[in-house]
């Protein structure tokens, strides 16, 4: 036995040796820049194991905090004392002294003609400087300990993707989100925070603390994602990048203050590469030959920061690139009063603190506000004096233009309600926003008790996705006789059955789905209730991305194809759209009664929760609260893609999204030249009206009632 126990710490040993050996030490491995807080306050590029160029500040005062190198060869430095633009040519191409009594350690570019940095002091700020000029422009106070001290105050700020400001606040133990204009939107507490990173696709936070801790954190301050480096020797990381690969590239600070002089025998390492899998598998230990100092920031050379794309609010704004400009309206407008939209806004109709539960519960949103907005959205539409009038108004119109006569709803005809419940696969409930079960039970409210339909003729639908609980409990509870139609079935809903081959595409679109959902096919009127959010692939989900959701698609949205779904984001070529067929089919856009857009959250990213708030004009830091309805889909969508434009004009997919609703509003003359059909027949008339709003949010031909309740 004890041979046994000998061979095994012997082999212990050698697997220990082994592992030790695998872990590359060479300054080959990454091609990267290098700066940190020392005394001598230098900073190093280091290029296929050289160093290929240094730079010493001589100020001889202070420390450098944070260093940005961007593609245009130029440096950002916040050095405790000031901030800087240097060249690598050693130019100094401007420079700022902190205030007396103040200091900065945090800088980020905005475009070229603009920085931002927090400085720590009483009061804190955080500032926005215009350069070379070094003139100030903006700043607003940042929350602060009061018997802390300066120093101790703040370290790392980033811009985030949304144009706001992320601020890591070490003497509060938080992180702050901020607007241009200083309003806080969101804080996250819990955290020793060096610094904080916006991770690119989910918007998560990447927190490094000064104990060790890395945490990934979603939005809603869940930890998705979290390591402790003084498993691997670092024990004061300040700064963590997130590599293509899923590793992370992590420094480790040595304070060259310390009383005790280094022990140059066991120098710590200053920076460690660790896989996706944890294992460590670099680390970087240049003390002499060459001596690289202390670690603060360590920034790839294949990753520099494009100034040109960072901006905070209204300073280096973004824009999409959209086909067609402000107030040049294309086609021709449908309904009672054609190209007539109505927006209802409603502030305290949805009230989710961001955090706490799910968005669904009742306690976050006002059912009787969601109910006044149905009724004042079908009023503004209609210009009728009663949700009763209205109604019978929209039955009538429909009828007859679809020459069934002049008459409003009649017992037995069906009515199908398309829901969004895109990010919902089973019947719980989940945090993602999904259609809200508190508009859906207002507008299943307004037709049966204002439109005088019976329960049993109305059909909630989501034939590729599954009915959540909070909309099955809230419905049925009220009305018993309405029926549910999903994905899966079970549990009070029925499951969806398909008629094979009921599209037939303009064009050869290859492996799109062709089958339409019978409870669709079938029904005599349809009410297309989306969502308004953003998506990566088209750039909006509106009502023209809902249809997708009644064609005969796989559950795993991977299953499914996507053809000629997304345009053309790099040059904006024109071509073929599939939501242009959905919505002239005479099943799906052509059948429908009324075209509705739930914006009571309403959010920037198609998946996840309701997320953020919306900043502008007239939310003003609110959620959305808003709900979208017209006769016709074309206006309707307009609507809804220039309040998301104006909102988040930087999301990036949300170039030329314009296309599908150019075409539609062109036929028979559509920009790509296809020939859209129907039952085989050329459609010889637009499908609605479209007109991008003005600066002032002003149309010349669609006609927007915007109404606030």
């Amino acid at each position: 036995m004890r041979k046994l126990f000998l061979t095994l710490v012997l082999l212990e040993i050698a697997c220990g040796a082994l592992a030790q050996v695998n872990v590359d030490n060479s300054l080959q491995r990454h091609d990267f820049f290098y700066a940190g807080q020392s005394k001598q306050r230098r900073m190093f590029i280091v290029k296929d194991g050289q160093v290929s160029w240094a730079y010493q500040d001589q100020l001889r005062r202070g420390e450098i905090s944070d260093a940005i190198l961007m593609t245009d060869g130029h440096i950002l430095l916040a050095h405790q004392y000031g901030v800087a633009e240097v060249t690598q040519d050693q130019q100094i191409v401007w420079s700022y002294r902190a205030p007396e009594g103040t200091e900065i350690h945090t800088i980020q570019p905005i475009g070229r003609n603009h920085v931002v940095f927090v400085q720590n002091g009483k009061p804190a700020k955080a500032v926005v400087m215009e350069i070379p000029s070094c003139n100030i422009v903006r700043e607003f106070e940042l929350p602060i300990n009061e018997r802390g001290s300066v120093h101790g105050q703040f370290r790392n700020a980033r811009l985030s993707s949304r144009g706001t400001l992320l601020v890591a606040n070490m003497a509060m133990g938080c992180i702050h989100e901020f607007t241009s204009d200083g309003k806080e939107v969101d804080r996250w507490s819990g955290f020793l925070p060096w610094s904080v990173e916006e991770m690119p696709k989910t918007g998560n936070l990447l927190i490094t603390g000064r104990k060790g801790s890395i945490q990934e954190i979603n939005r809603q301050g869940q930890v998705v994602w979290q390591m402790n480096t003084t498993d691997y020797g670092v024990t004061q990381p300040q700064k963590t990048v997130r590599l293509k690969d899923g590793g992370h590239l992590i420094n480790n600070w040595y304070n060259e203050w310390n009383k005790e002089p280094m022990d140059t025998l066991h120098a710590p390492v200053q920076a460690i590469e660790v896989d996706k899998d944890g294992k460590l598998v670099w680390q970087l230990n240049s003390w002499r030959d060459p001596d690289l100092g202390p670690a603060t920031t360590i920034q790839l050379l294949s990753a520099p920061v494009k100034r040109e794309r960072l901006f905070f609010g209204d300073f280096n704004p973004q824009a999409p690139r959209l086909h067609e400009k402000a107030n040049n309206p294309i086609g021709k407008g449908r309904g009672i009063h054609p190209g007539r939209v109505a927006w209802v806004h409603a502030p305290g109709v949805a009230t989710w603190d961001g955090h706490t539960g799910l968005w669904v519960e009742d306690r976050w949103n006002d059912q009787a506000k969601a109910d006044q907005l149905v009724c004042e959205a079908i009023l503004q539409l209609t210009d009728e004096s009663t949700p009763q009038k209205a109604w019978r108004a929209l039955f009538k119109d429909f009828n007859k233009k679809h020459g069934r006569g002049s008459h409003g709803y009649k017992k037995g005809e069906s009515i199908a309600i398309k829901l969004n419940l895109n990010n919902a696969i089973t019947h719980h409930d989940t945090i993602e926003l999904n259609s809200s079960p508190f508009t859906t039970l207002s507008l299943v409210r307004s037709l049966v008790r204002d439109g005088g339909v019976r329960q049993q003729d109305i059909i909630l639908c989501e034939p590729s996705r599954a009915i959540t609980d909070s909309i099955y409990d809230k419905v049925h509870r009220e009305f018993p006789e309405v029926r549910f139609v999903d994905n899966i079935g079970g549990d009070g809903r029925e499951k969806c059955d398909y008629y094979p081959e009921q599209i037939v595409y303009s064009v050869d679109n290859g492996k799109m789905a062709r089958g339409l959902a019978k409870c669709i096919v079938d029904a005599d009127y349809l009410i297309n209730s989306a969502l308004l959010k953003t998506h990566s692939g088209p750039g909006v989900t509106l009502t023209g991305k809902n249809w997708y959701g009644a064609t005969d698609i796989n559950l795993i949205w991977r299953k499914n194809a996507h053809n000629n779904v997304s345009p053309d984001k790099r040059n904006g070529k024109p071509g073929y759209k599939t939501f242009v067929d959905f919505m002239a089919h005479k099943h799906l856009g052509g059948k429908t009664l009324l075209f509705l857009i739930d914006g009571t959250y309403g959010s920037r990213d198609v998946n996840g929760a309701p997320n953020p708030k919306w900043m502008k004009e007239p939310f003003n830091g609110d959620w959305a609260c808003s709900l979208i309805v017209s006769q016709d889909e074309v206006a309707c969508d307009a609507v809804g893609m220039d309040i998301i434009i104006n909102e988040w004009p930087e999301f990036g997919s949300l170039n030329y999204c314009d296309e599908y609703l150019r075409e539609a509003a062109s036929i028979p003359h559509a920009p790509s030249g296809t020939v859209y059909k129907q039952d085989g027949k050329a459609l010889d008339e637009p499908l609605g009206l479209f007109e991008h709003w003005n600066k002032d949010h002003q149309y010349t031909k669609i006609d927007l009632r915007y109404k606030k309740l």
